[in-house]
């Protein structure tokens, strides 16, 4: 999902959006200084232009990405800042931005030491386009992929199966938590990242930043992105942004963090540690929050002339904002070069003790011509452990050191639908995988077969069937004879020339499923699957199909509901659900106390609903998508018209095929009379509606 905002619209409300979103942090965070803020000045703009965000969605690192230099959310909403694995509530950065520091030359000729900054240290708040010295170049942040079946899809422009570009530049004063004005070095930056979702490569976000000098000649650049990283578990705190005194009893979030530096990696990576001032990391709480993320620096292209050795800095110190060691563009240059640098684990930036917050730079490039450029690579990484996020620290570098070009599996088929039925599943899709072009691979047709996968949870699901070529070397050599369809099925136009059914599943239950493709390897490297993701994992919930149960009539399930369902147990109020089932494919559904006051009226149309209004089976802050129901299907929130939790007790239901509403109507021989039934509720007193 994109947002987008008007510079007119951060202008009248930023500031005081930003004293309500800053109250929560303030009691986490004690700054040595807290400046008061510079007034701010107007950026002039294009209408052409506009500020934009998206984000990285295509493999386990969701990130926010913006066409103004500015990484991450500032925590400003549940979406994911920097989530991984993606859409499962652990949150990893507040804020980041690119940093390019050099020695130039103002517009009157004077030489001046300028850093143009994407962020710093600053209280949390809605107004990011607010918090960066850059400013968009075009008018939205792009995106392109390699894969036929996305929507992005764009063979010319894409170099990996989700890439994310946006343009930005310093060009239009912006005043930041400065003690001087914003001199513009005059540059453009044209950012990329690059997501593959397969093998080890899905734990890997990319960045290609290439920085254009508009002006005079600048000197001894370098190029660093700003991290305020912040590992913690999202979906334990009640509200967001997160603060000490949160009922969901994590505390504070912010001085939690475990910073470490593999110099000969040239990686910071940070894990969540809730120590309580004990050495680490025995006494680090790292359950809570087990992941660990991390920035590598991977190279650069210089000008050709220039063959100075490049050095990587790592600089760390406390958040601060309006810190007067960092308030100026001279000393933020002299923490990008290294002259200034705080050791990562100096007593003040370990966890209990610190808040702190990092640099990762790269230079110096000695000269930078007017309309030449450069460009450096980094890669965010995730990983459960030490070694894991090292070695794929060390992937990223060898894709990096192959100019992007990974070998890669076939591609998922461009098309993958699946229905719901009574305790089942059925899956079809098209055979476009079996003539893609593998271009790194020594046999460019080289397609083997298909895996199907399904589980209750979609970072786990499991293996159920695979289908190959026979009379080959790789694979189980079944052939496609037991799911191909002659002629094939087609359905919403689309022509589908597989189908494969899932069975003994549970109705009422959310599956993830998936069906991907794999190669047959060769001697060099082995075989490779296609990934999990947003273009091939859908969500289902079986149920019986309109027809498939005619004589059992409507159904509520469980009945009675105690406490939390199965499939809702540990989770949010608000996430709860229960289900009725057997509907007619239309018809008006209303809820009764046993008194007769209405709590609850849904018009229902089995052909449209997928699971909206309920957040348990449909939350669009996740990314996962809407599940296909059968049908016959639909999930309550138990949550009353009025937006009130329902309370304990027996509630009446009727369901009604004839559309109308008034209950005195006589109906000849029962003919079109709403079906009736009942259902018990019975829930913890303990339970708060969130």
């Amino acid at each position: 999902m994109t947002r987008a905002w008007s510079v007119g619209w951060i202008v009248a409300v930023g500031a005081a959006l930003a004293l309500q979103a800053s109250s929560a942090r303030a009691q986490d965070h004690l700054p040595d200084r807290l400046s008061a803020r510079p007034a701010a000045v107007t950026r002039t703009i294009p209408d052409t232009v506009r500020f934009d965000q998206d984000f990285t969605d295509n493999n386990r690192v969701k990130m926010t990405i913006t066409n103004y230099g500015f990484y991450g959310n500032n925590f400003f909403k549940r979406e994911a800042s920097l989530e991984y694995p993606a859409n499962r509530g652990y949150e990893h950065l507040v804020r980041g931005g690119l940093w390019v520091g050099a020695k130039a030359k103002d517009v009157s000729g004077a030489d001046f030491i300028g850093v143009s900054t994407g962020t710093v240290d600053a209280l949390q708040g809605v107004s990011s386009p607010d918090a960066s010295e850059f400013t968009p170049g075009t008018r939205q942040v792009f995106k392109f992929s390699t894969q036929p079946g996305s929507e992005f899809y764009d063979p010319i422009r894409a170099v990996s199966e989700l890439d994310v570009v946006s343009d930005f530049n310093d060009l239009s004063p912006q005043a930041v938590q400065n003690s001087e004005p914003h001199r513009p070095l005059r540059i453009s930056v044209h950012q990329e990242n690059f997501q593959w979702n397969f093998a080890d490569l899905k734990n890997i976000l990319f960045f290609r930043i290439t920085v254009r000098n508009l002006g005079a000649l600048m000197r001894d650049m370098w190029v660093g992105i700003y991290t305020e990283f912040a590992s913690g578990f999202k979906d334990g705190y009640v509200n967001w942004p997160p603060s000490a005194t949160d009922p969901g009893g994590l505390g504070s979030y912010f001085s939690k963090k475990w910073i470490v530096y593999d110099d000969s990696l040239r990686l910071e990576r940070e894990h969540y540690c809730y120590s309580g001032g004990q050495p680490l990391p025995s006494q680090c709480r790292m359950d809570i929050a087990p992941y660990w993320i991390g920035l590598r620096y991977l190279g650069e292209r210089p000008l050709q002339e220039d063959v100075t050795p490049k050095r990587v800095t790592a600089a760390a110190w406390a958040w601060a904002p309006g810190n007067i060691k960092r308030d100026q563009d001279g000393e933020r240059y002299s923490i990008m070069d290294g002259t200034t640098v705080q050791r990562f684990d100096a007593d003040s930036l370990l966890p209990g003790n610190g808040d702190p917050v990092e640099v990762l730079s790269a230079g110096p490039f000695p000269f930078l011509y007017n309309d030449s450029t450069i460009t450096v690579n980094f890669a965010i990484i995730g990983g459960t452990d030490v070694p894991t996020i090292q070695r794929f620290s060390k992937l990223a570098q060898f894709v990096y050191d192959n100019n992007y070009h990974p070998p890669v599996p076939p591609p998922n088929p461009r098309h993958f639908h699946v229905a719901s039925r009574d305790t089942a599943l059925d899956f079809f899709w098209d055979d476009s995988s079996e003539t893609a072009i593998d271009p790194t691979s020594p046999n460019p047709m080289d397609f083997e077969g298909y895996r199907l996968y399904i589980g209750e949870d979609p970072d786990t699901m499991a293996r159920v069937a695979e289908f190959d070529l026979p009379n080959d070397t790789t694979g189980f050599n079944t052939g496609f004879g037991s799911v191909i369809q002659n002629p094939p099925i087609t359905i919403d136009g689309v022509d589908y020339r597989y189908k494969y059914t899932v069975r003994g599943l549970r109705n009422g239950f959310k599956y993830y499923c998936a069906v991907t493709s794999f190669d047959t390897g060769n001697p060099q490297i082995e075989s490779l699957e296609s990934g999990v993701g947003t273009l091939n994992r859908k969500a289902a919930v079986p149920g019986p199909a309109p027809g498939e149960m005619p004589s059992s009539g409507v159904t509520v399930f469980p009945n009675p509901y105690r406490v939390e369902a199965r499939w809702d147990t540990h989770k949010l109020v608000r996430d709860h659900y229960l289900w009725f089932t057997n509907l007619p494919e239309r018809c008006t559904l209303r809820i009764y106390t046993l008194a007769g006051d209405l709590v609850f009226e849904k018009a229902f149309d089995g052909s449209t609903y997928q699971g909206e209004g309920a957040r348990g089976i449909y939350d669009p802050s996740k990314g996962l998508g809407k599940p296909t129901l059968s049908g016959t299907t639909f999930g309550w929130d138990m949550i009353t018209r009025e937006g009130q939790a329902i309370a304990t007790g027996l509630y009446l239901y009727t369901v009604d095929e004839s559309g109308v509403t008034k209950a005195r109507v006589k109906w000849p021989n029962g003919a079109g009379k709403p079906k009736v039934g009942k259902f018990l509720i019975i829930k913890s007193d303990r339970e708060t509606l969130r």
